[in-house]
């Protein structure tokens, strides 16, 4: 019997990012991982936006979140000796005259000068930006699959990983230990994502998950290097490669791509962006987000060494870094979580 402090089931963003502050805080951590599945990792398109809408919200704790996780992530990409953190800012061209005065007005009655600056028109002669823009700071774009391989990785040389499916009839639940087969630990940690659905433990959950198409695009002739953003946006990833994204439907939760979704991003892309352009790729994924709009984390209402940390929806890359943070104290110090996150607002929900 192999004993660890944690076994974490799951290895997408949430579980990533949790497992590696364990380790770096001297914990013994198992992450147990079905490769065989389709994830929302796997096809992310990655975006971090403190301002967001169509009336420049300004993203939850964004004053907080945004400097930590660029520490974070910069302190990463030096560990692992990748490079997937992407600061490249985002412009919102406007698409109309009523749009233009729109946002206009709301940069003048909010305080978004940390985070927002007008830009002139014509700007760009790739994308329709006639009325100008405006241009974002502290946005960017996250490479997703390369930073949670990189992450695997880590765990492989750390002997933290292991490649499986997790069979919920085999764990073990007492007062003081979780037994899962050969392992034995003092917590475990279910970071599923979508499939939290089929998790018995924590099914009961409002989750309210999205499916979401993107396409992978060949662009010679672009050289933007911000994303943009109207309606559909364009990430530039270098090598002449673009991606488009993105859809969300509520129905149909599968793992495939359709042509009605292709044909919304394209159609929707086509009217600001005046270069050519081939599709190469297309994927499907389904966000694992939640009714609230609030991560889940917390422990099991009826097991004290039985967690979740999921929920975090379309801002993943926003939200992991801070919120495993956060978790990884309530593991460890019993500090408190946030209520806006602790899965203890939905205990009601709950019944044996």
């Amino acid at each position: 019997m192999q004993s660890f402090d944690y076994i974490i089931v799951g290895q997408g963003i949430a579980g990533s990012l949790l497992g590696y502050q364990l380790i770096k805080a001297g914990r013994r951590v198992m992450v147990l991982n079905d490769e065989s599945i389709p994830t929302s990792s796997a096809v992310a398109g990655g975006i971090f936006n403190p301002i967001t809408g169509k009336n420049l919200d300004k993203t939850w704790l964004a004053d907080t979140i945004f400097p930590y996780f660029k520490t974070f992530y910069l302190s990463l990409e030096k560990e692992t000796h990748s490079h997937f953190y992407h600061e490249t800012n985002l412009f919102r061209p406007y698409a109309n005259e009523q749009q233009r005065k729109h946002f206009l007005r709301l940069t003048d009655e909010f305080d978004l000068d940390k985070y927002i600056s007008l830009v002139k028109p014509d700007r760009y002669s790739e994308i329709e930006n006639h009325l100008g823009g405006l241009y974002t700071t502290s946005a960017g774009w996250v490479d997703v699959p390369l930073m949670i391989e990189s992450l695997r990785q880590l765990f492989i040389q750390s002997e933290a990983y292991k490649a499986e499916r997790f069979d919920y009839k085999a764990l073990d639940i007492s007062d003081t230990q979780v037994v899962y087969k050969n392992f034995q630990a003092s917590k475990i940690i279910f970071c599923e994502g979508y499939y939290a659905s089929q998790n018995p433990y924590f099914n009961w959950l409002p989750f309210n998950p999205a499916k979401g198409e993107t396409l992978i695009a060949t662009m010679p002739d672009y050289s933007i290097t911000e994303i943009v953003n109207q309606g559909t946006w364009i990430i530039p990833l270098g090598s002449e490669q673009c991606r488009f994204g993105s859809t969300y439907v509520w129905n149909s939760l599968d793992w495939q791509t359709t042509p009605e979704s292709k044909e919304t991003i394209t159609e929707k892309t086509d009217k600001f962006l005046k270069t050519s352009y081939t599709i190469t790729h297309q994927q499907a994924g389904i966000r694992p987000t939640t009714k609230d709009r609030r991560p889940f984390l917390g422990n099991h209402p009826a097991y004290s060494n039985v967690f979740v940390f999921n929920g975090l929806g379309t801002k993943g890359v926003s939200l992991a870094p801070y919120f495993a943070s956060e978790l990884l104290f309530f593991l460890e110090n019993d500090k408190d979580l946030l209520p806006e996150s602790n899965i203890r607002r939905f205990y009601s929900l709950y019944s044996l």
